[in-house]
C-alpha cells in the first residue's frame, strides 16, 4: 500500500514537472474557466433574449393553432395534419378577405380625411393664436427651416423607421413559421424538452409543461374574445359619434388590446387625431369611449372568460409591461402579460409545491393530466 502511494505521488510530481503547474493551480484554472464560460453564456443569452421573446410569440401562435386543429379534427373526419392545413388556410383567407373588403371603404375615408386636414390645421392655428402660449409656439415653429431639419437628422429617424418595419416583418414571418412547425408536431418538441431534465423528475416536468400550456391557452382565449369585444364596442361607438373610419379604428383598437392597459392607450391616439378633424370636443368623447371599452373588457369580459386561469392583478400586469418595455421595447410589451402568466405557473408548481410542499390552484389541474 505504501509503495502504491509513493507511485501516485511520483506520477503527480512528473505531471507537475511536465506542465509546470501544481494541482491546486490547475483546479483554480478550471474554476475560473467555468466561471468565464457561465458569464459568456449569460451575456449571449441576454443578447439573444429579444429573439427568445419572438420565439415565445411563436409558441403562443402554436398553442392557438393547435387548439383550433384539435377541435376541427374532433368534429370532422379529417386527421390532425389535414385539420392544421384547413385551419391555417382558413385564417389566411379570412385575413385576406377582411383586408380586401376594407380596402375600398378605408381608401374613401382616408381621402375624405385628407380633404379635412387643411381645415383642421387652420382651426388649430386659430385656436393657438388666441392664447399667449399658443402664439409663442407658432412663432417658434415659423422660424424653423425645413431644409435644416433634413440636414439635422430627420432622414436618420426615417431610415430607422424603415429598418424597424423591415425587422417587424421578418419577426412576423419567423413567428408564423415557428407557430406552424410547433403546431404540426408538438409532442416531439415536448419529449425533447422533457429529456433535458433528470430521469426522476421527467414525469413532473411533463405535468408542468401541460399546465403551462393550459394556462397560456386559456389566456389566449380570454385575449381573443376581449379583442373581438373591444373591436365591436369601439366600432359601434365611433359610428354613433360620427367619427370617420369607425371600422378601421375599431379593428386597430381590437388588435392593440392584445396588450392590456398600454395597448388601448396607443390605439386611442389615431382615433383622437381623426376625431379632432370632426371637432375638438370629439377627442374627449373618443377618450371616454375608449375608457369605457377598456373598463368593460378588463372587469367583465376577461375575468368571465379566464376564470380557469389564476388572474393577474392589474398592478402586476402594469409592472410587467413597464419593465418589459424598458428592457426589450415593443416586443417586450407584447409578451409581458403571457410571460407573467407563465412565470406565475412555474413559480407556483416548482417553488411553492415542490420546494415548499404547499398546495396551489395548479395542484388539482396537474392531477387532471396525470
Amino acid at each position: 500500500m505504501a509503495h502504491h502511494n509513493g507511485s501516485s505521488d511520483d506520477d503527480s510530481l512528473r505531471k507537475t514537472e511536465r506542465w509546470g503547474f501544481s494541482e491546486s493551480t490547475r483546479r483554480a484554472a478550471s474554476v475560473i474557466g467555468l466561471v468565464v464560460l457561465v458569464v459568456v453564456m449569460l451575456i449571449l443569452g441576454w443578447q439573444l433574449l429579444s429573439l427568445l421573446l419572438v420565439l415565445f410569440l411563436g409558441v403562443l401562435l402554436a398553442i392557438f393553432l393547435r387548439g383550433l386543429t384539435i377541435r376541427v379534427s374532433r368534429f370532422t373526419p379529417l386527421g390532425e395534419t389535414s385539420s392544421l392545413f384547413v385551419v391555417t388556410a382558413t385564417l389566411i383567407i379570412l385575413m385576406g378577405g377582411t383586408g380586401w373588403l376594407m380596402a375600398g371603404p378605408v381608401a374613401d375615408q382616408i381621402e375624405l380625411v385628407g380633404e379635412k386636414i387643411p381645415q383642421a390645421f387652420a382651426e388649430l392655428q386659430q385656436w393657438l393664436e388666441a392664447t399667449p402660449l399658443g402664439a409663442r409656439l407658432l412663432d417658434e415653429l415659423a422660424q424653423i427651416d425645413p431644409a435644416q431639419l433634413l440636414r439635422g437628422g430627420i432622414l436618420g429617424p426615417l431610415g430607422g423607421a424603415v429598418f424597424g418595419v423591415a425587422g417587424a416583418v421578418s419577426h412576423l414571418l419567423f413567428v408564423v413559421a415557428v407557430g406552424v412547425y410547433l403546431a404540426f408536431d408538438p409532442d416531439a418538441y415536448k419529449r425533447g424538452t422533457v429529456r433535458l431534465v433528470p430521469l426522476h423528475y421527467r414525469e413532473r416536468a411533463e405535468e408542468i409543461l401541460d399546465v403551462c400550456a393550459h394556462q397560456l391557452a386559456w389566456w389566449l382565449v380570454g385575449r381573443l374574445l376581449a379583442m373581438l369585444a373591444v373591436a365591436v364596442m369601439i366600432t359601434v361607438g365611433l359610428w354613433i359619434l360620427g367619427v370617420p373610419l369607425p371600422l378601421f379604428l375599431g379593428l386597430i383598437a381590437g388588435l392593440f388590446s392584445f396588450v392590456p392597459i398600454l395597448g388601448p392607450l396607443v390605439s386611442w391616439v389615431p382615433a383622437a387625431l381623426i376625431a379632432f378633424l370632426v371637432g375638438p370636443q370629439y377627442v374627449i368623447w373618443t377618450a371616454l369611449l375608449y375608457l369605457g371599452a377598456q373598463g368593460v373588457e378588463s372587469y367583465f369580459i376577461t375575468p368571465m372568460v379566464q376564470h380557469r386561469v389564476v388572474s393577474l392583478p392589474h398592478a402586476m400586469t402594469l409592472i410587467a409591461e413597464v419593465f418589459a418595455a424598458i428592457l426589450f421595447g415593443l416586443i417586450g410589451i407584447t409578451v409581458a402579460t403571457p410571460l407573467a402568466v407563465l412565470l406565475m405557473a412555474l413559480i407556483n408548481m416548482i417553488y411553492v409545491e415542490d420546494v415548499l410542499g404547499d398546495t396551489t390552484p395548479f395542484t388539482e389541474l396537474a392531477e387532471k393530466y396525470h
